[in-house]
C-alpha cells in the first residue's frame, strides 16, 4: 500500500516535470490563439456535466464568457480529474475549470483566478450507519474521487488510503453496493447523488473551500480577463442565474 507521503510526492514530481517541459517547449497555448480551450471533468453537476453529447454547467458558462470577452472561439473537453491541471501546465488547454479547489500545493504549479464560489466537502453515509464525526471514519473504507481534496482529506487527516473512483457518483455506487462504508465529496455533487436515495444522507461541511479557474503560470493577460469576467458575472447576476439554472437541470436529470 502506497503511503500518503510517497503518493503525494509522486504527484508533485509529475506536475513539476510537466511545468518544466512546458517552460522549455512552450509557446504551446498562446494568448493570441483564436480559440480558448477549456479542460474539465464533466461528472460534477451542477458545475460540469453532460447534456447528451454537450458539456454544460456553471464552469462552462464562466469560461465561455471569458472567451467572449477575449473575442475568441470556445472549445471544451472532458478528461479524468487528475489530468485537468496537467493539461493547462503542458499547454494542451488554456483554462481548467472543474470545481477546482484552491490549495497551496496547486498554487505551486498553476495560477488561480479569484474564487467564484465558497463551498466544502461533506460525508455521504447510509442512515443505517450514520456519520457521527471524524472519529467514526477512522479505519473504515472511505470512497473518494481520485485527485480531489476529498482524497487529500482521507490521506492527510485520517492518515489512511481511500477507495478511489473516477467520480462522486461512482463512489456512491460503491457505498450502496458495500464496497465502501462512507463517501467524501464536494457538497453539490453529493447533494445530487443522494437526491431520491431515501437510505442515504449527507453531513454538514467538514472543510471550507473555494473554487477558482486554473491557468498555466505566466499568462497575466488571460488571468486578468478571467478575473474581470468573474467580477462582472457576479455583479450583473449571471453567476447566480447559472447556479440556479444548472442546479435545477442536474436535479431534473437525477429524477429521470
Amino acid at each position: 500500500m502506497i503511503s500518503k507521503f510517497i503518493y503525494k510526492a509522486n504527484i508533485m514530481k509529475k506536475l513539476a516535470l510537466i511545468a518544466l517541459v512546458a517552460s522549455v517547449v512552450c509557446g504551446c497555448a498562446k494568448d493570441d490563439s483564436d480559440t480558448l480551450k477549456m479542460i474539465t471533468e464533466a461528472t460534477f453537476p451542477p458545475y460540469e456535466f453532460m447534456r447528451g453529447q454537450e458539456i454544460v454547467g456553471i464552469d462552462v458558462e464562466i469560461c465561455r464568457a471569458v472567451a467572449r470577452k477575449l473575442d475568441r472561439k470556445f472549445q471544451c473537453e472532458t478528461v479524468n480529474f487528475d489530468s485537468v491541471i496537467p493539461a493547462v501546465i503542458s499547454g494542451k488547454a488554456d483554462v481548467a475549470a472543474a470545481g477546482i479547489t484552491v490549495t497551496e500545493d496547486r498554487r505551486k504549479n498553476v495560477d488561480f483566478s479569484d474564487p467564484y464560489v465558497k463551498t466544502g466537502i461533506v460525508v455521504i453515509f447510509k442512515k443505517a450507519d450514520p456519520y457521527t464525526g471524524p472519529d467514526c471514519l477512522k479505519g473504515r473504507r472511505i470512497g473518494v474521487q481520485g485527485g480531489t481534496t476529498s482524497e487529500a482529506y482521507v490521506l492527510e487527516e485520517l492518515k489512511q488510503e481511500p477507495e478511489r473512483s473516477t467520480s462522486p457518483a461512482e463512489s456512491v455506487a460503491g457505498l450502496k453496493s458495500g464496497r465502501c462504508d462512507f463517501v467524501i465529496a464536494d457538497v453539490d455533487p453529493a447533494r445530487n447523488c443522494v437526491k431520491g436515495e431515501d437510505d442515504l444522507a449527507i453531513s454538514d461541511f467538514i472543510t471550507s473551500e473555494e473554487y477558482a479557474v486554473a491557468i498555466r503560470k505566466g499568462r497575466p493577460d488571460l488571468l486578468k480577463a478571467i478575473n474581470d469576467t468573474i467580477a462582472e458575472c457576479k455583479a450583473d447576476g449571471r453567476l447566480q442565474k447559472w447556479i440556479e439554472q444548472y442546479t435545477a437541470e442536474a436535479d431534473s436529470q437525477k429524477d429521470k
